[in-house]
């Protein structure tokens, strides 16, 4: 790589380990869920709010594309989401300390609105995120490049998940939420000097204006038969993600886990699984294909269920290894998909196929909602074995995609 590669590929791999330290710090399916469990008592509530968040970050993006692509630089707009997404983490972190004590269904709502908000940013900045990371990290450097964005956060990110399970341990209630959210954000921004470093070179446009409305769903639709075996695949293993938020909140109900201990421990567990695994999946992704690490990743998510059924007479401490895989699969999907993506998309079309990709991938958005309501009638054991099933499918799927390099 040249100095101006190596630059680029410095300022998001910057990027993507300090996010990283931050999110550990909140993670949705650990300190969010115990969080809305602690408010609320609500399986629908947790189940409900995934599918919320999802869909916030999801449906702008077929929008956000059309509107960016003539735009020769996308790094403006990357920018303003980010900061709008450390603002709702800001004025969270801010309501639940002031509020959260005396009026917690007005945190809950107020929790439901501001991570809409946190979410929504997101959605918005994958758009001209990735078309930036295409233009400026080389094909045969994504998958480090994904790989070591996470590992790059490596003892950090288990350090800042100790200091989650202190802080819930040892601060009150609300106020430990607070000051995670307060450090999530104050991390966030820090998170964004990445991207002030990168130099992002001119799109190559043919017409700086947005397509017309007809012309351009002409496009969305060719792109959607292009993206069809990615998606099925994303759909079918997507089912892992239906029990992520659940397993925190089975080990309190059926395992009788006290809830602020166990969550930090888990929460150590998922973030050390996301770390040890990102030099795996780089590797398996430059030294073989994406596909090859997708097939993989599908598999460990089809054993994780499972494992968490058999190992429950051991009490709630023994879910820790599932947490642990947990936390490499989420993590591999990212890699996974995000390399796969950016190998099918053409390089005028990146912020279009993203778009595209994350809209058809929707109904993942309600697979936890849906979990929530089966809780009512069924088991947490029986729900695993579902997700188990279709997940396995997943992995058998990801042989109709097409062979990398």
């Amino acid at each position: 790589m040249n100095s101006n590669d190596k630059r680029n590929f410095a300022g998001g791999i910057w990027h993507g380990g300090v996010l990283a330290i931050g999110n550990s710090l909140v993670r949705p399916t650990t300190v969010i869920s115990a969080l809305i469990v602690q408010l609320t008592g609500s399986t629908i509530w947790v189940g409900g709010l995934s599918t919320v968040l999802t869909v916030a970050g999801t449906l702008p993006q077929i929008f956000v594309a059309r509107w960016l692509e003539p735009k020769k630089r996308k790094m403006p707009y990357l920018m303003l989401a980010i900061y709008l997404r450390v603002a709702s983490w800001g004025v969270l972190a801010w309501m639940i300390h002031a509020i959260g004590a005396d009026h917690p269904n007005l945190i809950a709502r107020s929790l439901l609105v501001l991570l809409t908000v946190f979410y929504a940013g997101g959605g918005l900045g994958n758009v001209p995120f990735t078309d930036i990371i295409g233009k400026v990290i080389p094909l045969h450097r994504r998958g480090a490049f994904f790989g070591w964005r996470g590992a790059l956060a490596g003892p950090l990110s288990v350090g800042a998940a100790i200091l989650a399970q202190r802080i819930l341990a040892k601060v009150d209630y609300p106020d430990n939420y607070a000051l995670l959210f307060g450090l999530a954000a104050a991390l966030l921004a820090l998170a964004s000097l990445g991207f002030w470093v990168i130099r992002e070179p001119d799109s190559e446009v043919k017409n700086l204006r947005p397509q017309a409305w007809s012309a351009y769903w002409r496009d969305v639709s060719r792109a959607s038969l292009h993206l069809k075996p990615l998606v099925i695949t994303e759909l079918l293993t997507g089912f892992s993600l239906m029990a992520l938020p659940f397993y925190v909140v089975y080990a309190k109900a059926d395992l009788g886990a006290p809830l602020a201990a166990a969550t930090g421990l888990y929460l150590i567990a998922q973030v050390g699984g996301g770390v040890v695994s990102n030099v795996l999946w780089a590797r398996l992704v430059d030294s073989r294909d994406s596909r090859t690490m997708l097939f993989v990743c599908a598999l460990v998510s089809t054993i994780t269920p499972i494992l968490a059924i058999l190992v429950s007479p051991w009490g709630w401490k023994a879910l820790i290894p599932v947490f642990f895989l947990a936390g490499s699969t989420f993590n591999g999907r990212r890699v996974g998909f995000q390399t796969m993506l950016l190998e099918l998309a053409p390089k005028a079309q990146r912020g279009t196929y993203a778009g595209i990709n994350a809209l058809l991938s929707l109904p993942i958005a309600f697979l936890p909602l849906v979990a929530g309501a089966l809780l009512k009638v069924i088991s947490y054991p029986t729900l695993f074995i579902i997700t188990a099933i279709f997940t396995g499918l997943g992995a058998v799927s990801v042989y109709w995609l097409p062979k990398g390099k």
